[in-house]
């Protein structure tokens, strides 16, 4: 599985901006390497309860690095679009 299919997997909800970001962000799509890493290394190391731990929080500090880029662009996007006038 690609990097960017396996963020748009656990993010499916913000598959357009992830694929925004990923397109146009060298720092997001590190990011969502550093994830696949992560998430494989907790898979492989699955017996370990000690490396499935610091896997575990690797992958959710990623995951907040993640949904934080995603929150940025979703407010950058909101800021130019025309506002509603009461």
């Amino acid at each position: 599985m690609s990097d960017l299919v396996e963020v748009i997997e656990h993010f499916r909800m913000h598959e357009l901006t992830i694929r925004r970001l990923y397109g146009r962000t060298p720092e997001f799509r590190s990011l969502c390497e550093d994830y696949v890493v992560a998430r494989t290394a907790l898979e492989r190391w699955r017996t370990d309860e000690v490396k499935v731990h610091d896997f575990k929080l690797l992958t959710e500090e990623i995951e907040a690095e993640i949904e934080e880029f995603i929150q940025g662009a979703l407010n950058r996007f909101r800021e130019i679009l025309p506002r509603e006038q009461d």
